[in-house]
């Protein structure tokens, strides 16, 4: 059984969300992530926290209607002079509140917090009330706990990778369409620059009608040729702005947006995070990798 560690369940959370993206986003459910706090110190078992989450936002996603959102916000409230942290998860576009499964089968504390006709707001709450005393095992915890949580979030984000990647799963069960679609994203990503590159300018690329590229492409991932290249910009954005010393408007402009304005909106609803935040996670996760080496060497 692990134990539970002390440390900051913010960008926990935040790259939990980060991962379960592209999950979501194939049904274009924007999953958004928000707190005004910086900072939740807090005991908890990280595998647990991780696994119960991801199951958790995972089955609400499967049970909401295509093109809606989900929502975590956590915040620290008080309840009978004990002070938590508390996680809420909204949906909308439907009333979950009857599927009990939700909550029953959940490893979280979790509980009904709101309902109204199309959406429903889950709770989870953790007592932050023997944090205060754990000073004296603040600094080797916390260690232990960053190299815990990123190691597993790296290989949530590989799963949901995999899961997501339309031509690792094509090349399994039809190669001649992952060939195709290898093509497609060959042909985007060489005019990844060019902002008038749109469904048009790709039909008449790859040599096809419109008909033809949207009847292929939709059997092969389920979108449409004018989302799959907007997707394929944003996630291409999403890697410069992690692995890249790039600036926003310089990351922009790279993948095809008229304006770092414009990026930011289009960003902001895909990922439920504006760029800069994902910079600030970026800065975050290398700081905390810094720690946690330090702290093995």
């Amino acid at each position: 059984m692990h134990k539970k560690e002390f440390a900051d369940i913010i960008p926990l959370l935040k790259n939990l969300c980060l991962a379960l993206q592209p999950f979501a986003g194939n049904r274009n459910i924007a999953l958004n992530f928000t707190t005004e706090t910086d900072k939740i110190p807090c005991y908890f078992e990280a595998n647990e926290l991780l696994t119960g989450f991801s199951k958790l936002i995972s089955d609400i996603i499967n049970y909401m209607p295509d093109n809606n959102t989900l929502y975590l916000h956590a915040e620290i409230i008080k309840k009978k002079d004990a002070e938590f942290v508390s996680i809420k998860i909204k949906n909308t576009g439907i009333n979950l509140k009857m599927i009990t499964a939700l909550v029953n089968k959940s490893i979280l504390p979790v509980t009904l917090f709101s309902s109204t006709a199309k959406e429903t707001t889950f709770e989870v709450c953790y007592c932050l009330s023997n944090t205060a005393s754990a000073d004296i095992v603040k600094q080797d915890s916390m260690n232990g706990a960053l190299w815990n949580y990123i190691t597993i979030v790296n290989g949530i984000k590989s799963h949901f990778a995999k899961l997501n990647n339309p031509v690792a799963r094509l090349a399994e069960t039809n190669p001649k369409e992952a060939a195709f679609l290898t093509n497609i994203n060959y042909c985007i990503l060489k005019n990844l620059a060019n902002e008038q590159f749109d469904a048009n300018a790709l039909s008449s690329a790859m040599a096809m009608s419109r008909a033809q590229l949207l009847r292929r492409l939709k059997s092969a991932t389920g979108n449409s040729p004018g989302y799959y290249i907007k997707t394929l910009r944003l996630e291409k954005a999403k890697e410069l702005l992690e692995n890249s010393a790039l600036s926003i408007s310089e990351v922009a402009f790279q993948t095809g947006f008229n304006s770092p304005s414009n990026f930011t909106k289009v960003f902001s609803e895909k990922y439920g995070m504006k760029p800069s935040h994902f910079l600030r996670s970026k800065r975050d996760a290398t700081n905390e990798q810094v720690i946690a080496t330090n702290a093995i060497t």
